[in-house]
């Protein structure tokens, strides 16, 4: 007779009877009587942002992603019992607004400890009008307990005062600001972000990457320059305008640092990327996203317009390796295939990705059709040329002016046979200019002879920039998956994707769909199969006459 194991543990003796007790219940089952795991899995069902697409409520006004509240729809749920009030208020406070809190009030102390988000405005985009920030909303926001994530988007210069409240924060990880300006008086005191790690500062603002023309430049660079010279001994993750990096940024010391993002425009004056990360030993991530600025008039275009240069050529360009030896992953956007900077990329690099970003805020004006410089049967063979020193590369991402063309995936083959995942990306504004109806396999035979070359690819990855994903109604996205998996067997998985958020700078949110192999019940033959021999003739005296 075997015998039954006892819990090894206290806590698994109680999962262990809080398990029992549920199933034995279960013909009472509420939701205020579910485990707690299980109900923390159903409010963050509720929570999830799949809810903003497919309420009427947002679906029939502009999204606004950046102003929502998630957990109003946990609101009446709430409301039902005790139990489940408890249970619900972590989800409907983990994110709030200053709406309320700018009219002289401050939020309830009771709710500090569920605050997790914190987004501080001075207007609001959803009822237009302006918000003042109380001194009760600078102080209380040091005081709470769990804060991890604060984002502001001011149309005014950052208060001193503000910034130095935020930075006695202990628990604050993530500081956002956006559309920022910082032409103010600049806070004299300490700015100590005990622990801050990531930091994101950006011009861009609700209609566009434009920056505000009235910005005294010169004491905007000055004070920018403090605030990343306070920061930069514990930051490890910087994304950061480029109209914000000033001429002294290469001398700070970024001790920390592992993954950098400079995005909108590049700096004024120029400097070379290399210069930039030159005081980062251990970066491992760096992009340098710059994109076009459609909503200014032609001369403020024109300094801003790609493509743009990103290394330094002749005996001054410097190798990326010599200043980040770790760095694994890098992504770039807009540049000319001569750009000095594909030849400075480290030979260990094991991730590259070639971008051709647009910014799609002003959604009145049309695309310009050389708004961004994605690579064709001309220029692909050139940077690839240059990029052949890069035998380590696992992870490929390109843009391209033709979607899948079988001369150019031949290029890319014979350049990197050992390519584990190859992504194709089609930019937005040659979308949009598209036809309705869209295979970008085509069932093409010359496509899969092409990708033959790749002995070791697992993943193959398409984006289609459409704002819906059109395909042939006689070659549905299953039907090109299957035809890829089929005709190339190293393959494990073929995703197609559609951009679903901003395409800003590198910023974006892909909705993939996937298919893996082993959904289909086919097996790719290695050999043709041996016909069965034939039936012997029967003998010969049985035949008849």
């Amino acid at each position: 007779m075997s015998q039954s194991t006892a819990p090894t543990s206290p806590t698994a003796a109680r999962d262990c009877g809080n398990r029992s007790s549920w199933l034995a219940g279960s013909s009472s089952l509420t939701l205020a009587t579910l485990p707690d795991d299980v109900l923390g899995l159903i409010l963050q069902i509720l929570c999830d942002e799949w809810l903003v697409d497919i309420h009427p409520k947002f679906r029939a006004q502009p999204r606004f992603d950046f102003e929502r509240c998630q957990g109003e729809y946990l609101l009446a749920l709430s409301s039902t019992c005790r139990a489940l009030r408890s249970q619900t208020m972590p989800w409907i406070f983990r994110e709030i607004y200053n709406w309320e809190a700018s009219r002289g009030t401050v939020w309830p102390v009771s709710l500090w400890p569920y605050f997790k988000t914190v987004h501080i405005r001075d207007r609001t985009a959803r009822n237009l009008r302006n918000l003042e920030i109380s001194a009760e909303t600078l102080n209380s926001l040091s005081m709470m307990p769990s804060l991890v994530k604060l984002t502001l988007r001011l149309e005014s210069s950052i208060p001193s005062d503000l910034l130095h409240a935020i930075s006695l924060s202990r628990s604050l990880l993530y500081l956002e600001i956006h559309q920022a300006r910082f032409d103010g008086e600049f806070s004299s005191s300490p700015l100590p972000f005990p622990a801050l790690e990531t930091l994101v500062v950006s011009t861009a603002g609700f209609w566009g990457v434009v920056g505000q023309e009235d910005v005294e430049r010169t004491e905007q660079a000055f004070n920018v320059d403090s605030l990343l010279k306070a920061v930069s001994d514990r930051l490890t993750e910087l994304r950061i305008s480029g109209d914000l990096i000033s001429t002294t940024f290469p001398s700070t010391a970024w001790s920390r640092l592992r993954k950098l993002v400079i995005t909108e425009h590049p700096p004024t004056p120029y400097i070379p990327v290399c210069d930039i990360v030159s005081n980062m030993p251990l970066l491992r991530r760096l992009e340098a996203f710059y994109t076009l600025d459609i909503t200014g008039d032609d001369a403020q275009r024109r300094s801003i317009f790609p493509p743009f240069h990103l290394g330094l050529g002749g005996e001054s360009g410097r190798a990326l390796s010599n200043c980040c030896p770790l760095l694994s992953c890098i992504n770039l956007g807009n540049l000319l295939p001569s750009d000095p900077i594909f030849a400075q990329l480290p030979p260990s690099l094991s991730s590259l990705h070639l971008r051709a970003p647009v910014d799609p805020y002003d959604y009145v004006k049309r695309f310009p059709r050389n708004a961004s410089r994605p690579f064709n049967e001309n220029t692909l063979p050139c940077v690839l040329h240059t990029l052949r020193h890069l035998q380590d590369l696992k992870v490929l991402c390109l843009d391209l002016e033709s979607f899948v063309h079988a001369a150019l995936i031949h290029h890319i083959g014979l350049a990197f046979p050992r390519i584990e995942v190859l992504e194709f990306g089609l930019p937005r504004y040659q979308c949009m200019n598209s036809p309705s109806r869209f295979n970008p396999a085509d069932r093409n035979p010359a496509i899969l002879t092409a990708l033959d070359l790749f002995s070791h690819l697992l993943h193959l990855r398409i984006v289609m920039n459409f704002p819906v994903i059109y395909f042939d109604r006689h070659y549905p996205r299953e039907v090109t998956a299957q035809w890829f998996l089929r005709g190339v067997p190293t393959l494990q998985t073929v995703s197609f994707a559609k951009m679903t958020g901003i395409y800003l700078s590198g910023f974006h949110e892909v909705s993939w769909d996937r298919w893996d192999r082993g959904v289909f019940d086919f097996i790719v033959p290695t050999s043709p199969p041996t016909p069965p021999p034939p039936e012997p003739l029967p003998p010969a005296e049985t035949l008849p006459h």
